[in-house]
């Protein structure tokens, strides 16, 4: 059943009771007074689920590295400041690839299970539907990827351009490194769990099957939009952004074709692991020459059936809308962006673009 009656109802609750003798005009003022309430009230969820997880990474950031400053070195403290300073002295441990990957994974999983907590048992979230698993759904996802990550490469060769162009002017644009500091077969088992299995799991629960949870019954575009566009904005520089922002937009449309997170899922892990050739190919000890020519063959190929895929069936994942909205697309996405928790996020993540672009170009 629809979330709204024709009364105007939103699960279950009345906003001033059935119009008077069905007066066509009243019961679309009570029907739109519901769609706002329903959507603040998820925006709020949404904006709070997000500044926790920032928090909870955060947090359990600094407990990771105070213990692994206690098996390090054999002992405990309560100053962070001692802690720095002892791992400036240690920079290439605590830099190597093994260790920062262990950090992000150990943060990641225990940040995302304390979320997906939350959200179920305290703010009723329902993530079942996202996560039945089928044969069909998992191949869907292996179909569809070649498109996510054709549309990577264009926007990710635009970006390079600009900023290509702005480090001529003088102009650092910070972007972050995942590649591995070290070839070590601790760092490649830490990279495949990290970034290939974990963390894309992780972030097709954050992203793609909490907010599109959130935000699908208020419109299937608007969920699209703002899955692709959190997604992106989470990265904190903007070539990045801009690359997870467009292969966002195929990654959220295919959840909401299929209704779930398993095929983006797979599409996450098989981008990850194409982007991830080079690293593999280092600590297997594989020529430079032969590691380029693997790589570009398969981004290639990928590109060139990603191309087909957009030109032939691209109709095929654009949101069609089950129900009309009184709410206008624009009242909509404003009532997202202007929701008071959601802004409280917003602009805490976009000091982490003004802090990185500053600390950059000093």
């Amino acid at each position: 059943m629809d979330q709204f009656s024709q009364y105007g109802t939103y699960q279950g609750q009345y906003y001033g009771g059935p119009p008077f003798n069905n007066d066509p005009m009243m019961m679309a003022q009570e029907q739109k007074k519901a769609e706002k309430h329903g959507l603040f009230v998820a925006a709020a969820k949404l904006g709070a689920l997000l500044i926790l997880y920032e928090l909870l990474t955060t947090a359990f950031g600094y407990v990771y590295y105070y213990i692994l400053y206690y098996v390090k070195s054999g002992s405990f403290t309560f100053s962070f400041d001692e802690i720095r300073k002892y791992f400036s002295k240690h920079r290439e441990f605590a830099n190597s690839s093994f260790v920062t990957m262990l950090g992000n994974l150990s943060i990641v999983l225990v940040s995302m299970g304390i979320l997906i907590a939350v959200a179920t048992l305290l703010l009723k979230v329902d993530l079942r539907p996202m996560l039945k698993p089928s044969k069909e759904k998992a191949l869907g996802g292996a179909k569809w990827f070649t498109l996510s990550m054709s549309v990577n490469i264009a926007v990710s060769i635009v970006v390079s351009m600009i900023v290509s162009i702005l480090s001529t002017a003088g102009l650092t644009v910070p972007e972050q490194d995942f590649s591995l500091t070290d070839n070590s077969t601790g760092a490649l088992v830490m990279q495949f769990l990290y970034v290939i299995v974990l963390g894309p799991l992780c972030e097709e629960l954050l992203y793609r099957g909490l907010i599109i949870s959130l935000l699908k019954p208020y419109g299937k575009g608007l969920a699209v939009f703002f899955s692709a566009f959190l997604f992106g904005y989470m990265h904190g520089n903007i070539p990045q952004f801009a690359s997870a922002f467009a292969g966002g937009l195929v990654f959220a449309a295919i959840a909401v074709k299929y209704d779930s997170i398993v095929p983006t899922i797979v599409m996450h892990m098989l981008n990850n692991t194409v982007a991830s050739i080079g690293d593999f190919t280092d600590v297997l000890n594989v020529s430079d020459a032969i590691s380029d020519n693997l790589y570009y063959s398969v981004v290639i190929i990928c590109g060139i059936a990603g191309m087909y895929m957009l030109f032939v069936y691209l109709n095929e994942i654009k949101p069609k809308e089950e129900r009309t909205f009184l709410l206008t697309s624009g009242e909509r996405t404003r009532a997202v962006f202007l929701n008071v928790v959601m802004i409280i996020y917003l602009g805490y993540q976009f000091m982490t673009y003004v802090n990185s672009f500053i600390s950059n170009n000093r």
